[in-house]
């Protein structure tokens, strides 16, 4: 093959413009399918750049697919499909029934031009850094979940640039930069909540049991609440948790966190009120057993299978586009 050459001007990292000029030349016919290629340490001399450096961009190539390695005689090209072979990064911040639809989505939609390698960082900044770290320049693509709060961007700015998409939260604060399919919380319960105004009218009172008040979605929701609140004169009321507290008639309850739905559920019957008639209930994220609970519960939710071939077609596309995705009622008797 022709000479790797580095733009020592350029900001992208030297394993990542390796990468490139392989790909490069595949996509423009210099290298063809069993083509050998320059070894480690060609490059290695003819770029300046460290052994470890050449070997951290083979290895992404070969997880790729698009380069083989045989012992004792080298390199050789082994697809010129340099848009077939993915080896995804998903990062999520916990596992829910919500995660795995989005996983079961991408990995559907990836069909047989990939694999998806997934993990979780729990809200914890330290590991979220930790296994940002551990796969650089490992992966085709990096689908990212973020940590709550701005602490996440230094471990990002690690990341090949081009291969990150921000998933589902964060987008206020990444989904300008990268790539993204996101819920825009604040947005996404005001149009709701205007939607349905007619239905909202019959009750005097809006409470908003929104969840850990630190998480990024949290946030959000709360100001797309007070301010749908504020512009059609609705009382209202914002809670972390049900708890102890007692339901009265006339309110309406939108609970962030099925745990909270839970106590909500019990409290209602305990105080013999009707959902739907006398009080009403509307949950976050749709699930098939919230249609079987008491006599089912109204929700609105994004449409996780819709995020998950969403962000998979931008990484096949190679799309920069951000997208909100769908947000929607289903309503219930509980509403």
């Amino acid at each position: 093959m022709s000479p790797i050459i580095l733009d020592s001007s350029s900001g992208k990292p030297k394993y990542q413009q390796i990468i490139s000029s392989v790909m490069d030349a595949i996509d423009n016919g210099e290298l063809r399918i069993g083509d050998k290629i320059a070894s480690v340490n060609e490059v290695a001399e003819s770029t300046g750049v460290a052994r470890k450096t050449v070997v951290q961009a083979f290895e992404h190539l070969k997880q790729a697919g698009l380069i083989t390695s045989v012992q004792y005689k080298g390199y050789f090209v082994a697809s010129h499909k340099t848009d077939l072979r993915h080896n995804i990064f998903v990062l999520f911040n916990n596992l829910t029934a919500y995660k795995e639809e989005i996983y079961e989505s991408i990995k559907d939609a990836l069909a047989d031009k990939g694999v998806v390698d997934i993990y979780f960082h729990h809200d914890n900044a330290d590991v979220f850094n930790t296994l940002i770290e551990k796969s650089a320049g490992k992966y085709t693509a990096y689908v990212i979940m973020p940590v709550s709060g701005k602490g996440a961007k230094t471990s990002l700015d690690i990341l090949p640039q081009d291969k990150v998409y921000i998933l589902d939260i964060g987008y206020a604060d990444w989904g300008k930069k990268y790539p993204s399919v996101c819920q825009y919380f604040e947005m996404d319960i005001y149009d709701m909540l205007t939607e349905i105004l007619v239905k909202i009218r019959k009750y005097q009172r809006l409470v908003l049991v929104s969840g850990n008040p630190s998480r990024y979605n949290a946030i959000y929701t709360q100001k797309g609440f007070m301010a749908f609140c504020a512009a059609y004169g609705f009382a209202f009321e914002i809670i972390e948790h049900v708890a102890t507290r007692v339901p009265q008639s006339d309110e309406l309850y939108i609970v962030v966190e099925d745990a909270d739905l839970v106590q909500l559920v019990k409290a209602v019957r305990a105080a013999n009120l009707r959902p739907g008639k006398n009080m009403g209930i509307i949950s976050y994220n749709e699930y098939p057993l919230k249609e079987l609970i008491g006599e089912g519960i109204a929700t609105i939710s994004t449409n996780f299978g819709e995020m998950g071939r969403n962000i998979t077609d931008l990484i096949l596309n190679r799309s920069k586009a951000q997208i909100r995705n769908q947000f929607r009622l289903i309503d219930r008797k509980s509403f």
